[in-house]
């Protein structure tokens, strides 16, 4: 949680010896993380203190004035201004000509730059500023009226530019929700004291029930303090609290609201005020709503209240929900004379439902505050210095207060062997430092020196164990103190993980070849399944279900990929002309009375065009869709890019693809690569063209093929290139031929490859000839001609007697 911390006030509670740089830097370094430093008086450029030293009517304006403004060094300037609220004397805010400031007439947001003119005949230069031109808050209705004892002519961002810190909290720190607390923090790091604010003396048990029944009637609620004020005198309040209000990021309204916030935005506890004239049997009740209640909450919006909302009432309905938001039918309002102020702690998930629920995002700063785990202890401080402020600065006289604790919880007190600090942190921290730094923190402890006793403050409700205990002392003598040291012992051995490597490995191969990958979700329609056979699914036993689906389309574990994979194709192929598509993810076989087998498969589909035309026609080649040869390529590539060794196995049928068009290979009884054209008639069912071709490949299954990779040394001698062209019989595949030209050579061939396919008069009828490029390298030296002529005739003379090859 963001809070807004103004050095000023925080200066008022802990003498700061160091500059608030350094402040922020210390603070962020103990673990109360700084987010920025703001420093309001940045944008006041050309803006002084100034001094009215005379005020005439305007000759030409009955409700304007003339005030004559002195601001230092002899300077003096006429301004032409509409308030009502100066008088000769008064120290104000002047801006010369030239300076930039606040528009006051719209919502703040927008900037003006102040130029001299003339107002109903008289020059005015320059402007007296309100605070909403300042940007100090949102009045504009008149001139905001400085301490006298501030230097004329000094600049105002010297004089009342104060810095504010802004803080970024985490849930374990609700003491530092108010400014008493992070002065605590500033105190202990600067080893300075704390000067806690001065709280009204506040006697409870003084309130008698028929002035205000308080009751507690849900544990929701852990304690409930409240008070009675009389004749209090409603009234903006002092105008250093509404400074310090706007400055930490709230609105002024009026005293009696402005205190609940001070105090709030001071100790981090929240409060209510209730107008006591309007509640119902005088009594403030803590207890659930029932069902369908009606409430009118103070954003003028009518709720309907659920059973599980906590909310204080009075003896007839809900005024508010409890820690969250008031209701309108006891707001504050002018003619408030008597009030009745809560004080509370809730449980703080209660207070997180009920405010998600109402509010979604829009959760006010109380309720904020209460979702935090804030300390029982507080209510009692909160009430008794809202008393305080409200007695001197509303003329409130305290009728008397009431405190309904139930259930008091004992503060935290936790030992720990002294040896802890070393053990924990690694370094050497004595029982006296840290007892002192304890100390600092306002922590009771005891120690006999080989053990410490330690009671956190009661505000601290995040101590509980002794890591807790180690980490305070840690935060205070410094993290910098933590030694650097190497790590003691053996290294860990390196762990190969050779499924996760074949499978990253497979993707990043994929990839290169310009398929795109696809990430499904894992469960789905089990209808799906039904769709990829040619009369039925394509296992033996029903998917695992999930008992309480979202949906039916994600009901089921998938036991294939295929099916995610021909639903993103066909979606992909209403925008486009075709679609090169795979995934790697488990796939969950079933088993008979067992859990599924999971296990790491690879799937891929081509559909479509492989070389789809745009205007008509490629300039290199025409468009065609599709075919076997292209997935056999793919697959060919991959296990040649993955070291893949086939092993022998037993050909099985491949259900839902074309059954003279495809090919399924199981080993030990596990199918571990299945690929061809997919059954026309699936295909027609899934809206895909016939051209549709898909490969699974197991990739467990897969592992006992992979070669080791050996890294070898590249050679330091040239390579030689020999282009040869061979004939051979039409039915020859390249491959047969490239496999035979590598048999002939134990080494020093480097690669082969295709570099032209000829059909015609000079091959002969029936047969074709392959033009190839043979590059011929040696770790041992650079080749002779000699050489590379006995590698061609090994050559020529295998590919003669393997294939009946001709040279061209």
């Amino acid at each position: 949680m963001l809070i807004k911390v103004p050095l000023s006030w925080l200066k008022e509670y802990v003498d700061v010896t160091v500059s608030t740089a350094e402040l922020a830097a210390l603070l962020h370094m103990s673990g109360t993380e700084v987010d920025k430093i703001e420093r309001p008086g940045d944008a006041w450029d050309r803006v002084w203190v100034g001094r009215i030293a005379a005020l005439d009517r305007h000759p030409n304006a009955d409700r304007l004035q003339l005030a004559t403004v002195e601001y230092g060094r002899g300077r003096v300037k006429t301004v032409v201004t509409g308030a009502t609220n100066l008088v000769v004397g008064a120290v104000v805010p002047y801006a010369e000509t030239g300076s930039r400031l606040r528009d006051g007439h719209g919502d703040g947001a927008a900037f003006m730059t102040l130029e001299p003119r003339k107002v109903r005949g008289v020059m005015s230069e320059g402007m007296v500023c309100s605070a909403k031109e300042l940007g100090l808050g949102d009045d504009h209705d008149g001139i905001l009226l400085l301490d006298p004892a501030l230097p004329v002519g000094a600049p105002l961002a010297e004089a009342l530019g104060d810095p504010v810190l802004h803080l970024e909290l985490q849930p374990n720190r609700p003491d530092c929700l108010g400014v008493v607390g992070v002065a605590r923090e500033v105190a202990a790091l600067l080893r300075t004291t704390l000067r806690e604010p001065a709280l009204a003396p506040v006697t409870y048990g003084t309130l008698p029930s028929t002035a205000l029944d308080v009751r507690i009637e849900d544990p929701g609620c852990v304690r409930f303090t409240a008070a009675v004020l009389e004749n209090v005198r409603l009234g903006p309040s002092p105008e250093w609290m509404q400074r310090r209000l706007a400055a930490a990021g709230m609105r002024p309204i009026d005293a009696i609201v402005d205190v609940t916030n001070y105090v709030m935005l001071e100790f981090g506890q929240p409060l209510h005020a209730y107008d006591a004239r309007k509640l119902r049997g005088n009594a403030l009740v803590a207890r659930r709503a029932t069902a369908g209640e009606r409430l009118r909450t103070l954003d003028d919006v009518d709720r309907t209240l659920a059973a599980t909302d906590l909310v204080i009432a009075d003896a007839e309905r809900p005024l508010g929900l409890a820690g969250v938001i008031g209701g309108e039918d006891s707001e504050i309002s002018p003619a408030t004379r008597t009030v009745a102020l809560e004080c509370a702690s809730f449980e703080p998930r209660g207070i997180g439902r009920t405010a998600t629920a109402h509010l979604a995002t829009d959760v006010s700063a109380a309720a904020r505050r209460f979702m935090w785990p804030l300390s029982a202890d507080l209510p009692a401080l909160g009430l008794a210095r809202a008393v305080q402020l409200l007695t001197e600065h509303a003329g409130a006289t305290l009728k008397g207060a009431t405190d309904v604790y139930p259930a008091p919880r004992p503060r935290p007190s936790v030992s720990l062997p002294a040896a802890d600090f070393k053990r924990v942190l690694g370094m050497d921290v004595s029982a006296a430092e840290a007892r002192a730094a304890l100390e600092r923190l306002q922590f009771a402890v005891r120690s006999d020196g080989a053990t410490l006793t330690v009671m956190p403050p009661a505000v601290r409700t995040d101590i509980a164990i002794p890591e807790d205990v180690v980490e305070e002392v840690a935060r205070l003598v410094g993290y910098d103190r933590l030694p650097t040291t190497i790590p003691a012992g053996e290294l860990p051995l390196h762990e190969r993980h050779p499924l996760p490597e074949l499978r990253e490995r497979a993707r990043d191969l994929l990839v290169g070849f310009g398929l795109t990958e696809i990430v499904a979700p894992s469960l789905i329609d089990p209808a799906w399944l039904e769709m990829l056979g040619v009369e039925g699914g394509i296992e033996a036993l029903p998917p695992l279900r999930v008992e309480n689906p979202t949906s039916v389309d994600r009901s089921a574990a998938r036991t294939t990929l295929r099916a995610s994979l021909l639903d993103a194709a066909r979606r992909n192929l209403r925008q486009r002309a075709g679609v090169a598509l795979f995934e790697c993810a488990p796939v969950y076989l079933p088993r008979a009375k067992d859990l599924p087998e999971e296990r790491q498969t690879l799937a891929l589909v081509l559909a479509g065009q492989a070389e789809p035309a745009r205007d008509g026609e490629l300039w290199l080649a025409r468009p065609r869709p599709y075919d076997l040869h292209d997935v056999r390529g793919v697959l060919d590539a991959l296990a040649a890019g993955l070291g893949l060794q086939p092993k022998p196995g037993t050909e099985v049928p491949a259900p839902g693809l074309h059954p003279s068009r495809s090919r399924s290979v199981e080993r030990g009884g596990v199918r571990v690569i299945t690929f061809g054209q997919i059954d026309p008639r699936v295909a027609e069912r899934w809206e895909l063209p016939e051209a549709t071709f898909l490969a699974e490949i197991d990739l467990a299954g897969m592992l006992e093929e992979v070669t080791p990779r050996v890294a070898t040394a590249p050679s330091r001698y040239p390579a030689a290139y020999r282009d040869a062209a061979f004939v051979v019989e039409e039915q020859v595949g390249y491959g047969d031929l490239e496999r035979e030209i590598r048999a002939s050579q134990k080494s020093g061939l480097e690669s082969v490859a295709l570099l032209d396919v000829y059909r015609g008069p000079q091959a002969g009828q029936g047969k074709k000839s392959f033009a190839v490029r043979l590059v011929f390298r040696s770790d041992d030296g650079t080749l002779a001609d000699a050489d590379l002529e006995k590698a061609m005739r090994r050559i020529e003379g295998r590919l003669a007697h393997a294939l009946g090859a001709v040279v061209r």
